[in-house]
């Protein structure tokens, strides 16, 4: 009976098959099957099915014995970016390692090993015995960090606190702030330091376990998205301590491109977003060019217009061009008197890192600026709060006002006729506003650099990404900063020689810095543009339009963003990723 049922199914088998129909009948039986599968389950399915040949070539994946990369896992700017990463790595000789920061995110483990992974770790299993998470603290710890911060008298001295080659001080107190999306630095609020104490605790931990797996996987380098907050914070410095390089990328300024930068002891406070000094250098040695300088104008101007400039928290979608006299009427803005602008940074976002501040935070440059700007009447001035601020709050949930706008309430008050405010949600773009622009004040923003480059004099605090390289008024003292602000309306506008150096510097990090991407493309979408083509990969109105474009194995050796980023990581020392143009 057996041996008939079976000659039956094959019968019906060969029939299928010479008819065309055996495909059609399993994808139905996998349809009907998977009814039955959760969300997640459907999308690994229809992942596997559309990348797993793919990516399961092993593109001459021989790992030289001993060259292991470790790579957190974080799937930014989406999950096809970074498996590509992965399949760079492996031509490049590397082996991955993937570590996962949570057990909740161990379900990506099947994606990963498509992509031929196979070794895993849990940070967890490296915290605590008794298996604590990154977020968790045990009383012990807590009493520990308690002790470490009553025994700082200030924050300054607590930001110099490192423990297990780590800046415990600096991460924790980052971390803290971001947590409150806080800039107040007031060890006399309960909340502050509560917040602060558990961060010390979770940060202490966070630096052990970071030894802990350095020490298990032996990585010849780690691959990092971020490198300022708890836990990554800690496993960063601990590379740096441990003579380990850490390869640092993230989204561009625009969709389908990646900034990438090579750490080391050497330039571990460098931002990812500047230019080393060899980069520097070959950007002053290079032609500089008419053409160049239209390069540099279609590429600032074209991804402002479409809305796609610094796109992964949306900060110019549903954003306008207005003219300059719209602009001044809109704000109310005398036309008699120059314009100077003020750029807080958001005062809860990486305050402590990438340069020396003259201010302890961004909220007392921000108030003491803005007081300083109250006493100067004869310029109007504009403080334009960051617009990435929309996009963070949608994607995290937060539903509350931005701290900047709490501390002016505060701090200052109502304002002067002569001050007005740009909130984040304004429908002006950015772009539009250095037509009425005379002066830029940021600690180390990216408008700094738009606005040098127009010839707008740029006034910084301190030290950042970009000063000190002939563009910028620098101040090395808050005496010097206020005394400008004072007197601002007596500063004259950039020499054409400045504004040069200001356009190599923005053609070096706008042009020559990113990696173009084709292998695989991300794109960030408005709402309800093209909201069917987006993977899981969206936050409300923010959405990622992913997709890995090599279909063959020779796809990934033809392409040249593959190739380019392979001999970067493989073969290079150079810290910085810089695209390959003639003359440069």
């Amino acid at each position: 009976m057996s041996s008939d049922r079976s000659n039956l199914r094959t019968s019906v088998r060969s029939i299928l098959e010479v008819s065309g129909l055996l495909p059609l009948i399993r994808r139905t039986r996998r349809m009907l099957t998977s009814s039955e599968l959760s969300e997640g389950d459907h999308h690994f399915l229809q992942f596997k099915q559309q990348y797993g040949n793919i990516l399961q070539h092993s593109l001459n994946g021989q790992a030289r014995r001993g060259k292991k990369a470790l790579v957190p896992s974080s799937a930014h700017p989406t999950l096809e970016v970074e498996l590509s990463l992965i399949k760079a790595l492996q031509v490049a000789g590397f082996s991955p390692a993937v570590l996962f920061f949570r057990k909740e995110s161990s379900y990506l483990a099947k994606y990963y090993k498509l992509a031929g992974v196979s070794e895993f770790h849990l940070w967890s299993d490296f915290t605590d015995p008794m298996g604590l998470t990154p977020t968790d603290a045990d009383p012990f710890s807590l009493a520990a960090a308690e002790t470490i911060v009553a025994q700082h008298v200030s924050i300054q001295e607590l930001l110099g606190f490192e423990h297990a080659g780590a800046r415990v001080g600096r991460i924790a107190t980052a971390t803290a702030l971001r947590q409150l999306r806080s800039g107040t630095l007031d060890l006399n609020s309960d909340q502050f330091r509560r917040t602060l104490v558990r961060q010390v605790a979770i940060a202490m931990m966070s630096a052990k376990a970071a030894q802990g797996i350095l020490r298990r996987v032996r990585p010849s380098f780690v691959v990092f998205v971020d490198t300022e907050y708890t836990p990554k914070g800690e496993l960063f410095d601990n590379c740096i301590e441990s003579g380990i390089e850490a390869i640092a990328y993230d989204a561009a300024h625009k969709s389908n491109a990646l900034m990438l930068k090579r750490y080391s002891n050497e330039n571990r406070d460098e931002h990812a977003w500047s230019l080393s000094r060899e980069s520097w250098q070959r950007l002053l040695n290079m032609e500089w060019t008419d053409a160049r300088r239209e390069q540099l104008h279609q590429e600032i101007y074209r991804t402002y217009a479409s809305g796609d400039w610094y796109s992964t928290v949306g900060t110019q979608f549903n954003k306008q061009f207005m003219n300059g006299d719209a602009i001044r009427e809109q704000l109310n803005l005398d036309p008699a008197k120059k314009t100077a602008f003020i750029f807080p940074h958001i005062l809860w976002d990486g305050a402590f890192f990438w340069g020396k501040n003259l201010f302890p935070s961004f909220e007392e440059w921000l108030i003491e600026t803005v007081r300083a700007a109250c006493a100067n009447n004869k310029v109007n001035w504009v403080i334009k709060i960051h617009p990435a601020h929309v996009g963070k709050a949608l994607q995290e949930g937060f539903r509350g006002e931005p701290a900047e706008i709490v501390s002016l309430r505060q701090h200052i008050g109502e304002l002067p006729p002569h001050i007005c405010l740009i909130l984040p949600d304004s429908k002006i773009s950015t772009y539009s506003l250095f037509e009425v622009m005379d002066y830029c004040l940021t600690v180390r923003g990216t408008v700094g650099i738009e606005a040098a480059r127009l010839g707008i004099p740029v006034l910084t605090p301190g030290t950042g990404r970009y000063t000190h390289r002939g563009f910028t008024i620098d101040t090395d003292t808050r005496e010097q900063f206020f005394e400008r602000v004072a007197h601002i309306q007596d500063i004259p506008r950039l020499s054409l020689a400045q504004r040069e150096l200001a356009e190599r510097y923005a053609y070096g990090l706008f042009v020559i810095r990113p990696l173009a991407l084709e292998t695989v493309t991300f794109e960030y979408l408005k709402n309800g543009d093209e909201a069917s083509a987006c993977k899981i990969t969206s936050k409300d109105n923010i959405r990622i339009k992913s997709s890995i474009n090599a279909r063959n194995q020779g796809d990934w050796f033809r392409a040249p963003d593959f190739k380019d980023l392979v001999g970067w990581l493989g073969n290079s020392t150079q810290q910085d990723f810089l695209a390959c143009l003639p003359g440069l």
